[in-house]
């Protein structure tokens, strides 16, 4: 009964661990990076208010623009993906919750060959100074991991001339 207690607790109140997760990878059937981005919804709501003096509360409808804006307005202040020198846009696909987390989708056409992919991940680093990204990188056959931590927010993907 302690043991459930515990683990009760630690399901409900502010999680130890500050990891977010960014998966990127190309589609090469449609031509497009698809970017998704994992992260606790309970500190997104909290860096949203913090970051821009607005509450928001995140759910799984589609039906509150406000929540869209800053959802989007948060990851392109924090997330730059760069593809053989160009910074490119990238599209909001959507959201997707569970439990504790929020996936946040996002398309980034390209269809000329890459050799480079250059990525800058602040997500969340902007409250907690323990954050970890990681991210998970795809392109073809190559298949690379990192974790990124404040002060050490950028990576590079050499894929070859």
């Amino acid at each position: 009964m302690f043991l459930f207690l515990v683990l009760l607790g630690l399901t409900t109140e502010a999680h130890p661990v500050h990891v977010a997760l960014t998966s990127v990878e190309y589609l090469e059937s449609r031509k497009t990076f698809h970017v998704s981005f994992k992260i606790f919804r309970d500190d997104l709501e909290r860096v949203i208010a913090a970051k821009y003096k607005t509450e928001v509360k995140l759910t799984n409808s589609d039906e509150n623009p406000e929540e869209k804006r800053y959802l989007e307005k948060y990851i392109r202040d924090n997330f730059r993906f760069v593809v053989d020198g160009d910074t490119l846009p990238m599209k909001y696909e959507g959201k997707r919750i569970n439990e504790m987390s929020i996936w946040i989708d996002f398309s980034v056409p390209y269809s000329k060959r890459v050799t480079k992919v250059d990525i800058y991940n602040t997500v969340m680093m902007d409250l907690f100074c323990d954050q970890t990204d990681l991210v998970i990188f795809k392109y073809g056959k190559v298949e690379k991991g990192v974790a990124l931590h404040p002060g050490d927010h950028e990576v590079s993907f050499d894929l070859g001339s």
